[in-house]
């Protein structure tokens, strides 16, 4: 475990060992514990957006999603990076989601996204059992009665940034789940399906984040 500052947003570095631990903590039940994927345009964003920062710290756990991050922060552990590459978290996540038959629930922003959504954590692992899902424009209320009436183990969302921090905090004391797992938008689960455009944001993010970094690392330095 390492405490990292990236921006001014406090964050922990949990090894795989740790990160699962916590996780079947969180299963054990006793409220619905939030767990979220964070990237570098997200971090961009809280740098300069309070609510969001504040969100991404009131997080129960976060699990770097792009492995720029863990350069920028100093961890050269090749272990760590292939960890982020291969998404072994989301792996170990789902295989255990399987092996004791709990249910999970979809939400995105479209039927489209949902779909693609399923598609991706099965292409990970075979025999996830969806229990349901929702399109995140429907009712709130209506949407946090649907999951209560299936009362999956864990709820995994894809969505756009700060919109899916405030879905997952309101959800804190509604949802009767054990688990919400938050998945960027930013991220790939296939790169050979990676379009052009997002390789190109990519890069750009990369640039942007660096500059900031490099900034924000002077500015620390020289105490301002």
């Amino acid at each position: 475990m390492q405490n990292l500052n990236i921006l001014g947003v406090a964050l922990t570095d949990y090894s795989l060992k740790e990160s699962l631990f916590m996780l079947d903590e969180f299963v054990k039940g006793g409220g619905l514990k939030t767990i979220l994927y964070i990237t570098t345009p997200m971090l961009i964003m809280a740098g300069e957006d309070a609510e969001e920062k504040n969100a991404i710290e009131a997080m129960d756990m976060t699990l770097c999603g792009d492995a720029d991050i863990l350069r920028v922060a100093g961890i050269k552990s090749a272990s760590r990076q292939y960890e982020v590459d291969n998404l072994v978290f989301l792996k170990e996540f789902l295989r255990r989601m399987v092996r004791n038959d709990r249910k999970i629930y979809l939400l995105a922003e479209s039927e489209g996204e949902i779909k693609l959504l399923r598609e991706d954590l099965e292409a990970l692992q075979n025999g996830v059992l969806i229990g349901g899902n929702s399109v995140a424009a429907e009712v709130e209320d209506e949407i946090i009665n649907r999951i209560n009436d299936i009362a999956p183990t864990a709820v995994i969302s894809r969505m756009p940034s700060g919109r899916q921090e405030r879905w997952m905090m309101e959800a804190k004391l509604l949802v009767n789940a054990e688990v919400w797992l938050g998945i960027s938008k930013d991220m790939i689960f296939d790169r050979t399906k990676e379009p052009l455009s997002k390789k190109v944001m990519d890069k750009v993010y990369k640039k942007i984040f660096q500059r900031r970094m490099n900034r924000f690392n002077d500015g620390s330095e020289k105490g301002e």
